[in-house]
């Protein structure tokens, strides 16, 4: 005896069970999607490849946005840190190493020809490759160290052996100073003969820091030659004073090349050659508080103004 319950045909009795013919009727009319729950071969697509495929547009787009602002976080980073480091020196061409000066010798010297300042001044004036040669005087010395200098009163000494009177002249050609220092030699009243450097930065900078360096022997530099973290503390501070507007970084590198140029005679390697931070200003008025503001740090020597 069978009844039926719901869909499926229960056996009363002896008959337990569903026959064979009916239990494969039934199983050829199952649904597909039943069917298909029950299927686990390779063909069955997994759910989440499905749905990549149909948002992979959505995605990409998601995934190119992170990596932009992941780049521009990283690129942000980089630019700030780069806009607080100190500029490279211009690119100009070095003006031509055509100064000179003359010590005098004014004193009996076992390494000089005792002399006047008039002899001296006469034995240049004759030389012809020498250009407009001047007498400067310890009181005209004195007065540029006091215009430009911002060390402090303690070296502003009234003493000729400081401050000694020289004279300054140009040469009519770079290559002239070996003719004007032989010609001078051993003269009365003449001391040395040797170039005279002019500063690379007047028209370009306001401000001179010079930092401490490995040969510096200033009381301010008795721990040796600053450090790369004290060099960007100077950076820093130099840029939040009024009307700082860019702050240039002559390294050692570029101080050797100006030094060779101005001064070949001289033997230097690059540990005799400080770094120096170079300051412009939208108004050099400012040059001296920015100067001041600087000079009590680690690895600062000195500072002066450029005029």
């Amino acid at each position: 005896m069978r009844r039926t319950v719901g869909n499926q045909r229960v056996g009363m009795g002896g008959d337990s069970g569903l026959t064979r013919v009916e239990h494969d009727r039934d199983s050829h009319f199952m649904p597909y999607e039943r069917f298909d729950e029950l299927s686990f071969g390779e063909e069955r697509e997994p759910w989440l490849q499905t749905w990549v495929a149909a948002h992979r547009r959505m995605l990409s787009i998601a995934v190119a946005t992170a990596v932009v602002l992941a780049g521009l976080g990283t690129g942000g980073w980089y630019l700030h840190r780069q806009s607080l480091l100190p500029s490279p020196p211009p690119n100009l061409a070095l003006p031509p190493a055509v100064s000179f000066v003359v010590e005098l010798c004014l004193k009996k010297n076992s390494n000089c020809t005792e002399g006047t300042i008039e002899q001296a001044a006469r034995f240049v004036r004759g030389i012809p490759e020498v250009a407009s040669p001047i007498v400067v005087t310890h009181e005209e010395l004195l007065a540029q160290f006091g215009e430009t200098s911002l060390a402090g009163e303690d070296l502003l000494k009234n003493e000729d052996e400081i401050w000694p009177t020289v004279i300054e002249g140009e040469l009519r050609h770079t290559e002239d100073f070996a003719v004007v220092e032989r010609q001078l030699a051993g003269e009365p009243g003449v001391a040395t003969v040797s170039r005279y450097s002019r500063n690379f930065w007047k028209g370009t900078a306001d401000l001179q820091v010079n930092l401490c360096g490995l040969s510096r022997l200033s009381p301010v530099c008795r721990n040796g030659a600053g450090t790369e973290a004290q060099r960007n503390a100077v950076v820093a501070r130099l840029r939040e004073q009024s009307g700082v507007k860019k702050v240039f970084l002559e390294d050692r590198a570029f101080g050797l090349r100006l030094s060779r140029h101005y001064q070949p005679e001289h033997y230097l390697t690059i540990n005799d050659v400080p770094e120096r931070l170079y300051v412009r200003l939208d108004d050099p008025a400012k040059a001296r508080a920015a100067g001041q503001a600087v000079l009590v740090m680690s690895g600062v020597e000195s500072a002066s103004l450029v005029k």
